[in-house]
């Protein structure tokens, strides 16, 4: 009896481990798929182009803006970077 507690316990360990590594592989660009919100100058819908050196670049639209701001002032408003660094750099 003793024998197979033990080995349940190593069986739900080694599960739990191997989901936990699965995940953080999973999320290892730590780049959201899809990005959308809105704010005080407009709303906007973000899909992920590609990531590298740490880097997430994404493709945005906007829509609703507020006269007098573009996609431009929604953006970075919501936290964006335009015109991050080149890839590789």
């Amino acid at each position: 009896m003793k024998n197979r507690k033990l080995r349940f316990v190593g069986l739900c360990l080694s599960t739990v481990l191997t989901l936990g590594l699965a995940y953080s592989t999973a999320r290892a660009s730590g780049c959201s798929d899809i990005i959308a919100g809105g704010n005080a100058y407009g709303n906007f819908d973000c899909r992920l182009l590609y990531s590298c050196g740490g880097w997430c670049y994404y493709n945005c639209t906007c829509s609703n803006t507020f006269p007098e701001y573009g996609c431009d002032a929604v953006l970075i408003e919501a936290g964006f970077v335009l015109n991050g660094p080149p890839c590789g750099d």
